[in-house]
């Protein structure tokens, strides 16, 4: 099976290395029209319909939320502010905003002590184990497409900044009025 893995940062990386074990060959990034399947890991950008239609089997991505909830970016924040169940997922993609079909998914609970950081990194070792796992049933055959729940919820970046800008507000109007 010839694969096609467009990600970044340190889980795309420990993910490639699994890969790089796995009975697969790996198509370089210019040669990714061939490949069977396209993986998607920490991927910044949104696929088109056209591109999820070039490999045979599929595109699949990895994403660290408990997919139907936090869609979207920041979501081991959105998960501590809302409150909703998360996780890792590998997903089948379509043409919505992590809307797939679900593979396999791993649950993570948050802690009371947990900042985003620390939620981020627990995710990301869970985001790993899907990703293997995940894997491995694709290449024994095993193409599962479990239907989303309803419901769920979903954050853009823009969502993400507007909290922030508002936390900074409150934040600086805090400080002067102790000053």
């Amino acid at each position: 099976m010839n694969v096609a893995l467009f990600g970044r940062g340190p889980v795309a990386e420990r993910c490639l290395k699994i890969l790089e074990i796995m009975p697969v060959t790996i198509a370089p990034e210019h040669l990714a029209t061939h490949a069977d399947l396209w993986v998607s890991v920490h991927w910044p950008f949104i696929f088109s319909a056209h591109q999820l239609s070039i490999p045979k089997l599929g595109v699949v991505n990895v994403h660290n939320s408990y997919l139907p909830w936090n869609k979207g970016a920041h979501a081991c924040t959105w998960a501590m502010i809302d409150q909703t169940p998360h996780g890792a997922t590998m997903h089948w993609l379509d043409d919505g905003v992590d809307t797939g079909p679900i593979l396999l998914q791993e649950r993570v609970d948050v802690e009371p002590e947990d900042t985003a950081h620390t939620l981020y990194q627990r995710t990301a070792d869970a985001e790993v184990r899907v990703f293997k796992l995940g894997m491995e049933m694709i290449l024994a055959g095993n193409l599962r497409r479990i239907p989303q729940p309803a419901g769920g919820s979903i954050h853009r970046k823009r969502d993400f900044d507007r909290l922030v800008r508002a936390m900074t507000t409150s934040d600086c109007k805090v400080i002067r009025e102790r000053a």
